[in-house]
């Protein structure tokens, strides 16, 4: 039997947050790339509320196994950002902190999926 050391509930969520940061970069990315185009709407990605709700779910599951994260990342158009006269509602401003706030989300998440599979590591005498 192969054990998946990263099955458990932190690993998943850990996992999803950086699928999550890769979709919104994506996301962004798109934005700025139009951010000339006439008629562009801008999108964006919603993962954290998702993420919440299957960790509610994971933390009341009564199983003693570690149940699956179900996340959905969900990209959807912004039509609430107020838009140019050529239609376009991308805010280069808004998108390139957005970048930031992402970049940093998906460091912080990759720096603990390390450190777990660090502390595993160590854990198992592999740590050297």
């Amino acid at each position: 039997m192969r054990l998946n050391l990263l099955s458990d509930v932190t690993g998943q969520a850990l996992a999803a947050s950086l699928e999550g940061a890769a979709a919104r970069q994506t996301a962004i990315a798109d934005n700025i790339a139009n951010v000339d185009t006439p008629g562009f709407v801008r999108s964006q990605v919603d993962f954290e509320s998702a993420l919440a709700g299957a960790l509610d779910r994971a933390r009341r599951a009564p199983s003693a196994a570690s149940p699956r994260l179900s996340v959905a990342v969900r990209k959807s158009k912004d039509y609430a950002a107020p838009a140019r006269a050529d239609g376009n509602n991308v805010d280069i401003d808004r998108e390139m902190a957005a970048l930031s706030r992402n970049a940093l989300s998906h460091r912080a998440a990759s720096e603990l999926l390390s450190a777990r599979i660090r502390m595993l590591r160590a854990a198992m005498g592999q740590g050297r």
